[in-house]
């Protein structure tokens, strides 16, 4: 799914792809439901997530390598995708 964003600048392709992990501007974010959030999201730096609808992206900069291969892998059984941007 494409959504694009004008910001009277230049538009912006945001690009998900099928566990609805978003790239945007050659940086990846993670999507999060509000009850299934990290533990320490109030200490991310908030030019670093976005909220789309009803689900929340962060910049995988915010976590460790083995946290973003161990939650890519989750989101294959996780109902994060039937929740997704319609």
């Amino acid at each position: 799914m494409k959504l694009i964003i004008n910001n009277n600048k230049k538009m912006k392709k945001l690009k998900f792809n099928q566990n609805q992990i978003l790239k945007l501007n050659n940086q990846t974010y993670l999507p999060f439901l509000i009850h299934n959030l990290p533990k320490k999201f109030n200490q991310f730096d908030t030019t670093q997530i976005l909220k789309i609808k009803t689900t929340i992206y962060i910049n995988t900069n915010q976590f460790e390598k083995p946290f973003i291969t161990n939650y890519i892998n989750t989101l294959n059984y996780s109902n994060i995708n039937s929740n997704n941007i319609k």
